[in-house]
């Protein structure tokens, strides 16, 4: 008993986007962003929260920091995060994600050149798990990691996730097109 009073709680909160859906799990100590569940599939969150853990209850206040800047990111409002994050992972992973994190909006960078950065050459599969291991994607950008030959690969939301967040950021709006649904097509006639 005295264990599950002393283990943290994190709320979680679903953002319901006209695009994506995210569970969003803050700590409730101190509001810090823990996870962030792309598509609302909640057995990464539930596995990151056993691992930590962490008891998951649900919240119950009408707006969150969290769910007001992600909302804002999703309707291309916003460029950059001011919330309180707190990934938890290996010595490793953190280094990695804040690599991810020094990305600027609007801008990608391959594997390779991310694993040069932060670990030296050859290390582009570890950088890649550690980038496919990070419980807080959108807000530490691995979204922004692409092929070394500009290719979209690798991402647990999903290539079409990928694709509509890199369009939401070149274009400073939502795409159209929601995720799971087929992008409209350009024809060459009025391009």
């Amino acid at each position: 008993m005295a264990r599950a009073r002393n283990s943290p709680i994190w709320r979680v909160d679903r953002l319901a986007h006209r695009a994506l859906v995210l569970l969003v799990a803050v700590d409730a100590a101190d509001d810090a962003l823990v996870y962030v569940a792309l598509a609302g599939r909640c057995t990464g969150l539930v596995e990151h929260a056993q691992r930590h853990r962490a008891r998951i209850v649900v919240e119950t206040r009408r707006r969150t920091r969290a769910r007001r800047e992600l909302g804002e990111y999703l309707d291309g409002r916003r460029t950059a995060f001011t919330l309180r994050v707190r990934p938890l992972g290996t010595p490793f992973e953190t280094h990695v994600w804040s690599a991810l994190a020094a990305i600027p909006f609007g801008t990608t960078c391959s594997y390779g050149a991310l694993a040069a950065a932060v670990a030296g050459a050859g290390s582009a599969r570890a950088v890649g798990r550690a980038n496919g291991a990070n419980p807080l994607p959108i807000v530490v950008p691995c979204h922004r990691v692409i092929g070394a030959d500009g290719d979209l690969v690798g991402f647990g939301g999903g290539l079409a996730v990928k694709r509509w967040l890199l369009q939401l950021e070149q274009h400073r709006a939502p795409p159209s097109w929601r995720p799971g649904e087929p992008e409209p097509v350009q024809l060459g006639l009025f391009a």
